[in-house]
């Protein structure tokens, strides 16, 4: 009987893609005379960090517990034993002399342990006889004929090869705000890697972030830490920092806070709403035996950015923010309570609530929150709202960042440097990436009413410009939060890629003994 090799193309080599291979891998029972291919395509060096975790400046923390950063589903605590596993010299060179789970540590360091668990990849590669290969190039374009079952993967060089099947993982789209100012040489799309700010900004420069956001929280952090010493703004629309997480809150479990309202949300006939929703968050903080404090939850809104950080400290030092707590263990659940509230409802959030759910739900370290207070208390730094644009006058002069008052009209602030902070891009219709703007042209992609990629949600897979379910293309990441919403998380795109993981290894199995049957 002939031999039947099947080949899976992942695209990207990042943190997503990581979990999935180590995942697929662990979920295989090859059928007898199955050959597989796993080829990963990226252009980078080494597979595991991607740019989210890339090799930076040890001040670029993580923002989510150690506890919650596994790359593998079912093995939550993956990296904190990976951690203990490693010489106090070697957490020392990421300036770390302790391990507490509840932490937060730098983000390289999970970049560190992330080339590490690709490395097991391999090695149970080889252990099952699997074709593990990185492809060192860039994908430009997927080719899948409507009839067919492969598609083919094209790279920037023209290369191209055939799969049964391709996992979408290519991270995050560049921002594509401020266009007229990409390739200006004072002017930064990301604050990543922050070790560029330092490197590259005058040490009395004046910079301009736009952005109130967690990544311009690393970005202003970076700079202190770099001994930046010029004026420093952060201006957005709302001029919001995120909540600052306390040390002190407990690990909660959603399921077991409030089992009855959640599965009420869940199996609504009628599609939950964001007051359903609401309800079902309240009775999880009362269950958890806290309560509803506007002043704690909202946060002081006066536009007073030094008072409100100061409030904020005060309440992460005291003790435990239940609230925060109960809104982290959404994290077990949050892709069914999206998919659960139906498309008005996720229409109403995104245009009424989604700021304030972006500037609480995310929160950042102490030790990062105290930085950022003792250049406020200084005047160094400055956090401001209104912003309402952004351009240079003048080749070789100053930046301009236009600000409107409460009062009426505009305020206009000149800076040497602008860092944009505004996050990545989850809009297909305006990228510039080649990849994506193919799969839109050929009609493989379209764009959902929430961002990002319209997907299938039980299976990941595309779902075209005619409404046709692709199964040969499936996605994970920052890309698929029309479908699932918090796909910035690692625990849970750790879930999603495990699920489709689980799936690809039983269509491998149950393929393999139709063939034999």
């Amino acid at each position: 009987m002939n031999e039947t090799i099947s080949t899976i193309a992942v695209i990207g080599g990042g943190s997503v893609a990581t979990s999935f291979v180590y995942q697929l891998l662990h979920a295989l029972e090859l059928p007898p005379r199955h050959t597989l291919r796993v080829l990963v395509f990226e252009p980078s060096e080494s597979i595991g960090p991607g740019q989210a975790y890339q090799t930076d400046a040890n001040s670029n923390l993580l923002n989510i517990p150690a506890s919650s950063m596994s790359a593998i589903a079912n093995e939550r605590d993956d990296f904190v034993r990976w951690l203990r596993a490693r010489s106090a010299s070697y957490l020392a060179s990421f300036g770390v002399s302790e391990i507490d789970p509840k932490d937060v540590f730098p983000r390289p360091l999970f970049g560190a342990y992330l080339r590490d668990v690709y490395r097991r990849c391999q090695r149970k590669a080889r252990e099952l006889g699997v074709a593990l290969e990185h492809v060192r190039a860039r994908v430009c374009d997927i080719e899948a004929p409507a009839s067919g079952t492969t598609v083919r993967v094209v790279t920037e060089s023209g290369n191209g090869y055939v799969a049964q099947r391709v996992v979408l993982c290519n991270g995050n789209l560049p921002s594509v705000a401020f266009a007229d100012l990409h390739g200006d040489a004072r002017y930064f799309n990301s604050p990543y890697p922050v070790s560029e700010l330092t490197s590259r900004i005058g040490r009395d420069d004046s910079v301009c972030i736009v952005g109130t956001s967690l990544s311009a929280v690393d970005a202003i952090v970076a700079l202190a830490r770099g001994g930046h010493r010029g004026r420093i703004v952060a201006v957005s629309r709302n001029g919001r920092l995120p909540s600052v997480k306390s040390p002190h809150n407990p690990s909660l479990s959603l399921t077991a806070l409030c089992p009855a309202a959640l599965d009420s949300v869940l199996e609504g006939e009628d599609g939950a709403t964001l007051e359903a929703l609401g309800a079902m968050l309240h009775s999880a903080l009362v269950a958890a035996g806290g309560a509803y404090d506007p002043a704690d939850v909202i946060g002081l809104r006066d536009g007073d950015a030094l008072a409100a950080l100061t409030d904020e400290l005060a309440r992460a030092r005291s003790g435990p923010r239940l609230w925060q707590a109960v809104a982290a263990s959404t994290n077990e659940c949050i892709e069914h309570l999206w998919h659960a509230l139906g498309d008005l409802e996720r229409q109403r959030f995104l245009r009424d609530f989604r700021s304030l759910w972006m500037a609480r739900r995310a929160t950042f370290p102490l030790r990062n929150a105290e930085q950022i207070h003792e250049r406020l208390a200084s005047g160094q730094l400055s956090i401001v709202d209104g912003f309402a644009g952004l351009y240079r006058p003048c080749k070789d002069g100053p930046f301009n960042v236009r600000r409107s008052r409460n009062a009426g009209g505009f305020d206009t602030l000149e800076c040497d440097w602008v860092v944009n902070a505004t996050s990545f891009s989850t809009s297909i219709r305006e990228t510039r990436d080649p990849l994506i703007r193919m799969l839109v042209q050929r009609g493989l992609a379209r764009e959902d009413a929430a961002g990002g990629v319209a997907l299938e949600f039980d299976t990941g897979c595309l779902v075209t410009a005619r409404g046709v379910v692709e199964r040969r293309v499936s996605l994970i990441g920052s890309l698929a939060t029309g479908a699932y919403f918090w796909t910035t998380s690692m625990d849970i795109n750790a879930r999603l890629a495990g699920g489709q993981a689980q799936a690809l290894a039983a269509s491998i199995r149950e393929a393999g003994m139709a063939r034999v049957a």
